[in-house]
């Protein structure tokens, strides 16, 4: 993978979400470990720094103006701090779940709406500028409203220069749609300003709807009898933006939920967030054929991807309900719609990803568990070859 900085790229993935469930922060006992290990890294440089005055017999043999390089005050405490190169503490948790894709050829891809498209939204107005043309195609996997929550105040939405076009499944579309109008430009007056302030009539830029859906099963209605779609996309057939080639399937949610590949200049990325493998006690419920059948739906979407996103909510021991994840008492994930850690680990193996992000974080599981998480992937990962994390927000991906 190449350096955040590099110029040359096929796909540039900015994780601006990757919280499951509700937008999360670290709580003050979080944060106060948090600067206890950052300031502990500090101090054991300034110490290391300072042992190159000492004397033999310890005594400092200098004056505090030559170790700060000038008198004491903000501006030379500053420039001292930045000697020292500190590593990062990890930082898990924050907004809901969002994907800007950034294509080799200047296409703006953005998977899932939930509140980290806020501040994506906000990046996306400063770099185009004053652009003519300002086109954002967004990929939605499914109505959940950790997925939809940051749209209404984004501020691409605001702006008469932008064209934002929507893919999704029926339910993402009237998720969307039915607190804002902004494809059928009616809200029902039971709804108006309860979930939001905001409505069509308030949200200048232009939206355009696009339904994936398997038209050999589902035929769409007659022309013009459908306000909220205003154009269908088969679920078998790929979506092409640019030189990008996006494939949808359906994969295992309680609410219909797609999951993408992403190929663009021989690399793939595939993005797959509310998905279950699930673990029930007959094999021959309804419910545990449908998992199995997306689950290998996904495993042929992925094989040999460079890099996946994927939702691995719980560890096993947990889905089951043998024990609680952070303060939370022990019960039953099943049907929850989210998979196990080491069905993730298990899967990305067998498929051959190069490198796979594990997201939709629970949000009762704390800053020191996440932490214990990612030193045993680290450990996978110097074992298997293969590159596994946990997805952090604000980190940027380069293919």
């Amino acid at each position: 993978m190449r350096d955040a900085s590099d110029t040359n790229y096929n796909l540039k993935i900015h994780l601006y979400g990757v919280q499951g469930s509700g937008s999360i922060f670290m709580s003050r006992a979080e944060r106060r470990d948090y600067h206890d290990l950052m300031d502990l890294r500090l101090l054991e440089q300034v110490f290391k720094d300072l042992s190159k005055y000492a004397r033999p017999d310890g005594q400092i043999n200098c004056t505090l103006e030559q170790i700060l390089g000038g008198e004491l005050s903000p501006q030379t405490l500053r420039a001292y701090r930045k000697r020292f190169d500190i590593e990062e503490a990890r930082v898990y948790g924050g907004w809901t779940t969002c994907v800007r894709i950034e294509t080799g050829d200047g296409h703006d891809i953005v998977i899932d709406l939930g509140s980290g498209f806020r501040n994506c939204a906000r990046d996306l107005q400063n770099e185009w500028g004053d652009r003519g043309q300002r086109h954002l195609s967004i990929l939605g996997t499914h109505s959940h409203y950790d997925h939809t929550e940051g749209f209404d105040q984004a501020a691409v939405c605001f702006d008469p220069r932008n064209t934002i076009r929507i893919y999704g499944n029926r339910q993402y579309l009237q998720a969307i749609d039915q607190n804002l109008g902004i494809f059928t430009h009616e809200v029902d007056a039971n709804l108006l300003g309860v979930q939001t302030p905001l409505y069509y009539e308030i949200m200048p830029a232009a939206f355009e709807s696009y339904e994936i859906r398997d038209l050999s099963r589902y035929p769409p209605p007659e022309p013009g009898n459908d306000r909220l779609a205003q154009s269908y996309h088969h679920l078998s057939d790929p979506i092409r933006i640019g030189a990008t080639t996006i494939t949808a399937v359906e994969v295992f949610h309680p609410a219909p939920c797609l999951t993408y590949r992403i190929e663009h200049g021989g690399k793939v990325f595939v993005f797959c967030t509310d998905h279950e493998l699930r673990h029930g006690g007959d094999p021959d419920d309804p419910k545990q054929k449908a998992s199995m059948e997306a689950e290998e739906r996904l495993r042929q979407l992925a094989y040999g991807a460079d890099v996946m996103y994927r939702d691995g909510q719980f560890f096993r021991a947990e889905y089951d309900g043998m024990q609680g994840i952070g303060e939370s008492r022990g019960v039953s994930r099943v049907d929850w719609g989210h998979s196990c850690i080491e069905d993730v680990l298990e899967m990305a193996e067998a498929c051959q990803v190069q490198t796979t992000y594990i997201g939709h974080h629970d949000p009762n599981r704390d800053w020191a568990e996440r932490n214990w998480i990612t030193e045993g992937l680290k450990r996978k990962s110097e074992q298997t070859g293969l590159g596994f994390k946990l997805a952090e927000a604000e980190s940027i991906i380069m293919l």
